[in-house]
């Protein structure tokens, strides 16, 4: 066989082993091994190597040292324009001023105030003399109450007791008056007219008389009239209307009284509410008038310290400063209490990330790591956890942790997010299996089935370590090599 033959015979050999596979190379004494495909599809190998629990958590850099500037009136509450404002990012010293508003407003409400507590002032004064001239009036009005009230009865015992029977009298009496002189004026021209009738001849003054007397009698005629119709006014009208008008005045006056006794110490009190309500009105406007003056002179917010100026304030990781961007505006008109502007200290911060429940059990206070900037992803800075306690928030919790910028480092400021890596134990030759093939009992004790050459699966308690990347560190029970199964049989 040549050359070209030989090699050609060499390579079937060499094909048929690639074929056939190695368990045809083993000895003869020695059991054929199981091929992959006769392997149970659920089982695993521990192995051994490198392996470490860390944990990772997303976050945002925050300012330690700072100080939130804003303007919340006391009193003012209408909108203030704009008239200077820093920039975003601008550094200030303290004293500086960060927004300066139009105070035009401000100031007319000030003066008007002013004016108003002048014409206040006048009214107090009225008020408080009108007080002790209403205490000292308070008994000389019930005592006249009292009095009119007296009168007013008497007057009406008077009029039943006397005055209403000698008016009627009176009033019967003049009628008969009248019937007595025109009696006496008739029987006078008779007794002239019979004397004078026996004269043939009647002289002039004779007949004087006689006229003179008959018109006595005509005039007593008339009187009687006229007094008769008096006299009867008089007792229909005149008696029963003075009668009404006595007891109606003394009803009057007996409610007077009554209303005095009731009113008087009410009115009086009235006006003592009335003093102190100017007096506590007064007190309550000189209060505002305070301040206003005050958030006049807070109308232009100062620095309370040197730093950088951040729009906004951060509420646990979260800036407004969109929304105060927004409103900071020269010339536009804001509300008090939508601006506020944070001074910060740039060069010290913190991280504050989120943390998953599962993750837990990883902290202690004053773990290490590293937060890698999302902006710098090729640098990251040493992170130290702070004081934590697990209170759950929105299905997560935060941790703080201590930053340690490195000298030379990128220049970090706060609202930069980044992650946060710590590493909490690393162990250079362990022993791991997938954290599914390890199973707990009831009461608490971790198990794995072993799989041997048999196939048979052998449940074997195991002591475990560590748990990270699915995968469980068993310190006894398990060998290197040995297979377990990732589902129970």
């Amino acid at each position: 066989m040549g050359r070209t033959g030989a090699w050609w015979a060499a390579m079937a050999v060499v094909m048929v082993v690639m074929k056939v596979g190695p368990s045809h190379l083993l000895r003869a004494d020695e059991p054929p091994a199981k091929t992959a495909a006769e392997k149970p599809a659920d089982t695993v190998a521990a192995e051994r190597g490198p392996f470490e629990s860390a944990l990772s958590a997303k976050g945002s850099f925050e300012p330690v040292d700072y100080a939130v500037v804003e303007f919340r009136p006391k009193a003012w509450g209408q909108a203030l324009d704009v008239v200077r404002v820093v920039s975003h990012g601008s550094r200030v010293n303290a004293g500086d001023p960060v927004v300066e508003f139009d105070t035009e407003k401000l100031d007319q409400a000030i003066a008007d105030l002013k004016v108003e507590l002048v014409l206040g002032e006048t009214a107090l004064e009225v008020a408080r003399k009108d007080v002790p001239a209403a205490e000292a009036l308070h008994p000389i009005e019930m005592a006249e109450a009292e009095r009119a009230a007296r009168v007013a009865a008497e007057d009406l015992a008077r009029f039943l007791a006397v005055e209403k029977a000698a008016s009627e009298e009176q009033s019967r009496f003049a009628v008969r008056g009248a019937e007595e002189r025109l009696k006496y004026a008739r029987e006078e021209l008779t007794q002239l007219e019979r004397m004078y009738k026996d004269k043939d001849l009647t002289e002039e003054t004779e007949e004087m008389i006689l006229q003179r007397t008959r018109f006595d009698v005509e005039q007593s005629e008339q009187s009687l009239k006229r007094i008769k119709e008096a006299s009867e006014e008089s007792l229909t009208l005149g008696i029963p209307r003075r009668e009404t008008e006595a007891r109606r005045a003394a009803e009057k006056a007996a409610i007077a009284l009554e209303k005095s006794r009731v009113t008087l110490p009410l009115l009086l009190a009235q006006k003592k509410l009335a003093l102190a309500k100017q007096e506590h009105e007064r007190a309550a406007s000189l209060r505002r008038l305070a301040e206003l003056e005050a958030d006049r002179a807070a109308a232009t917010l100062r620095a309370p310290r040197a730093g950088m100026v951040y729009f906004g304030r951060f509420r646990e990781g979260a800036w407004s400063t969109a929304a105060v961007a927004a409103k900071a505006v020269v010339g536009q008109p804001v509300q008090p209490g939508e601006l506020d502007f944070t001074i910060l200290d740039p060069d010290r911060l913190q991280f504050r990330a989120k943390i998953e429940e599962k993750d837990l059990h990883l902290l202690t206070t004053g773990l290490a790591g590293l937060a890698e900037p999302t902006g710098y992803p090729d640098t990251d800075v040493p992170v130290t956890l702070g004081p934590f306690v697990p209170v759950p928030r929105d299905g997560s919790f935060e941790a703080i942790f201590a930053v340690s910028p490195r000298e030379g480092g990128p220049k970090l400021l706060p609202g930069m997010s980044g992650q946060a890596r710590c590493v909490v134990a690393k162990r250079p030759e362990a022993v791991t299996v997938p954290s599914g093939a390890v199973f707990r009992d009831d009461d608490g004790t971790r198990h794995v089935f072993v799989v041997p050459a048999d196939g048979k699966p052998v449940k074997r308690p195991v002591k475990v370590g560590l748990s990270a990347g699915g995968r469980t560190e068993i310190l006894e029970g398990v060998a290197v090599g040995d297979r377990v199964r990732t589902s129970k049989p």
